[in-house]
């Protein structure tokens, strides 16, 4: 047989068998118990540097307690830092509800619940990364418990930032809503930082005069986002029989830092029979270049069971396109989709990923299985491809499904990567596990096993100012060391079988580096 002919069926064996091989996904939390509840960042100056957060129980102090916990990775995923524990404020409080964002120089900023009931304390606090997520500071309040006397407006902080090219570059908003054992009449609520997260604006109210909440609804959650233009809009929902005898989402938008809004109708609907098991939750994105494309995912139960829906708007949010049915199941079918996310990436394009129940032969919610899927979109909303699965094995239920802390996955679209973390069963407790798919073949990647110990070696002095000393562990005899920038430029590398060593740095200018050896990495400061 030709060469030719050999080497082409080679590569055509290899490029099958990489399509039509099964996901691969990555336990990123690796907790005994429950870990719940992910959230995923981007730098958006350095497209490797992923860092993902999620509430994790650890014990502490003779208590079980939800504790925040971060990983960053600085080669797309392929590698993870060792946990990090974002600090608690008072005697036994408990944390929850993280969320991320980088602002358009790379720093990264983080919220979280942290607080105790009965009696009620505590608030939501920000902290900040100036080293890609691998370090924080010490978290500022932004929210305290009291900030509205009896609504306990702490609940769901979605953290948000301006990345424009506008005055308001760089602003923070923070929404929020009442704790779940308040009762309604309730708002949404948000505030808003122009000083990093250090210092917050009053408490305000996204609805407004026209555009009520209402009397009837729990839990108003509000879904911000920041456009292109400078920008601040949230969907929330309201159902005032006066303003629209539908129960109904609007789009508050402002340009003026939330002093001030304008409305606009997103989506209004008969209500259906809902099932509260359910993770029923919604998300806004904007697109990151051109402000007036905004998508809007939401699960709905308009064909008699939960099903994704998506609409979108073409306009800055003044008018939103019908409805279109993401998940390709048979219609009615009585298999349930909940716990959306969506996410654009640098060219317009949408991935939206849910969990979905179609391949088990059971309906409902209860006693019934569960697998991953995504789905992408080149028109913003108005069409989408075949789904695709992306979880590697189909998940048997588990009754923890049903509790409080598993309500939202989250994902990051960059070029044709798919990054996602979501939170699952498979392993007898609830666990964080991650996928990193191309996405136009559905192909996933390995990714190493998660090092978590930070003892596979020592960087001294840090900071240092000539030279550093890196001392591998007595188990280790050979291994590649890599010194990064932020910007994930390779400044440093060397190839060592010792394990004492001794490295100019003399060459590198004043900053924060990242040292890289196997698995693990270490924050290096060079002065």
């Amino acid at each position: 047989m030709p060469l030719n002919k050999i080497v082409l069926i080679i590569m055509c064996s290899i490029i099958s068998r990489a399509i039509y091989a099964q996901p691969t996904n990555s336990n990123i939390s690796n907790g005994l118990l429950f870990d719940g509840e992910p959230y995923l960042a981007m730098n958006p100056i350095n497209n490797q540097n992923l860092v993902t957060a999620w509430m994790g129980l650890k014990f502490s102090n003779g208590l079980f307690r939800i504790a925040i916990k971060t990983r960053a990775s600085f080669n797309g995923g392929n590698t993870w830092s060792t946990a990090n524990t974002l600090p608690h404020f008072g005697n036994a409080y408990g944390s929850a509800d993280v969320s991320m964002a980088f602002d358009q120089n790379g720093f990264l900023y983080l919220a979280y619940i942290d607080y105790k009931q009965n009696p009620d304390s505590g608030g939501i606090y920000v902290a900040r990364s100036n080293d890609g997520g691998l370090n924080w500071d010490t978290p500022s309040k932004a929210f305290d418990m009291y900030d509205i006397a009896n609504k306990r407006p702490i609940d769901r902080p979605w953290l948000v930032i301006d990345k424009s090219a506008t005055a308001n570059a760089g602003t923070l908003y923070v929404t929020t809503k009442p704790a779940p054992w308040i009762a309604p009449p309730n708002r949404p609520y948000y505030k808003v930082s122009a000083d990093s997260g250090h210092t917050w604006s009053s408490i305000g109210f996204i609805d407004g005069a026209g555009y009520l909440t209402g009397n009837a609804i729990a839990a108003p959650m509000a879904a911000p986002v920041t456009t292109a233009n400078g920008k601040f809009c949230a969907i929330y929902p309201s159902y005032v029989a006066a303003q629209n005898v539908l129960p109904s989402y609007y789009l508050a938008k402002s340009n003026n830092q939330g002093q001030s809004f304008n409305y606009n109708l997103v989506y209004a609907t008969i209500p259906a029979a809902v099932d509260t098991n359910l993770k029923n939750a919604y998300l806004l994105i904007a697109h990151p270049n051109d402000a007036n494309k905004l998508f809007f995912a939401l699960p709905t139960y308009q064909n008699g069971d939960a099903d994704i829906i998506a609409i979108n708007s073409l306009d800055e949010g003044q008018t939103w396109n019908s409805p279109v049915r993401v998940n390709d199941d048979a219609i009615s079918n009585g298999k349930a989709q909940d716990m959306v996310w969506a996410a654009y990436n640098q060219l317009g394009s949408i991935a939206t990923v849910w969990r979905d129940r179609r391949n088990d032969n059971t309906n409902g919610f209860w006693n019934v299985g569960y697998d991953f899927y995504y789905a992408l979109s080149d028109d913003n909303g108005q069409t989408f491809s075949a789904n695709q699965k992306m979880s590697s094995q189909f998940i048997p239920f588990d009754s923890i499904i049903a509790e409080n802390g598993n309500d939202f996955l989250s994902a990051v679209y960059s070029g044709d990567t798919l990054y996602t973390v979501w939170g699952d069963t498979r392993s007898g407790s609830l666990n964080i596990w991650f996928a990193k798919t191309i996405a136009s073949t559905n192909t996933t990647f390995d990714v190493t096993i998660l090092n978590e110990n930070n003892d596979l070696f020592k960087v001294f002095p840090n900071p240092a100012e000539h030279q550093i000393n890196i001392n591998f562990n007595d188990n280790v005899a050979v291994s590649a060391i890599d010194i990064f920038n932020l910007q994930g430029q390779k400044v440093i590398s060397l190839f060592t079988s010792k394990t004492q060593n001794t490295i100019d740095i003399s060459v590198l200018k004043r900053g924060v580096y990242i040292v890289k050896a196997g698995a693990q990495v270490n924050k290096l400061l060079v002065k």
